[in-house]
């Protein structure tokens, strides 16, 4: 009865594992091995998305590319405001990528032993609203669903699963 038990106390664990849909893929500048979710449409919100989450061994990256920029340019002093579910704890990054006008924004993590607390919080809690705070003082606010929340949560989980065994080095595809 106890292994009966523990089993189906375990099962959502397994569930959860084989829900990760990651793909590999070789990095076009060092042909090191990549990590990728592959981009998923955001469209049920008030703004249209596209979201990837990408990871080597030495970073993991959160794309965002916003379908309907209006103008707005992001460089590298544009932020973003991260509020998770409940509305009152917060994170703000800065775009990692380079300066745009086609609504690209990156969050950039460094693949290390210590996740930052930001990364853990991304990978534990719900995204209730991203803020992207663009060159000209303009914002894009982007508010997913309850569904695309749960994808966001799931995208940024799964990746971060896999952060140290791509440091390894010796990251080979389940198969």
């Amino acid at each position: 009865m106890k292994k009966l038990l523990s089993l189906l106390l375990l099962y959502p664990a397994f569930i959860s594992a084989q829900d990760c849909q990651l793909r590999d893929e070789k990095d076009q500048f060092n042909q090191g091995v990549r990590l990728t979710t592959g981009f998923k449409e955001f469209v049920k919100g008030k703004e249209e998305f596209l979201f990837s989450v990408t990871a080597d061994k030495t970073e993991m990256d959160l794309f965002f590319s916003v379908s309907h920029p209006n103008g707005i340019c992001f460089d590298d002093y544009s932020r973003a405001t991260v509020i998770f579910e409940g509305g009152k704890q917060r994170a703000t990054f800065k775009n990692g990528g380079t300066t745009n006008c086609k609504g690209n924004f990156h969050f950039v993590f460094k693949n290390q032993e210590i996740q930052p607390a930001n990364l853990t919080n991304l990978t534990l809690k719900k995204i209730e609203k991203i803020q992207l705070s663009g060159s000209s003082e303009k914002k894009i606010e982007l508010i997913p669903t309850a569904e695309e929340q749960e994808l966001l949560l799931k995208m940024i989980s799964c990746m971060a699963k896999e952060l140290e065994e791509l440091r390894k080095d010796t990251w080979k595809p389940k198969q």
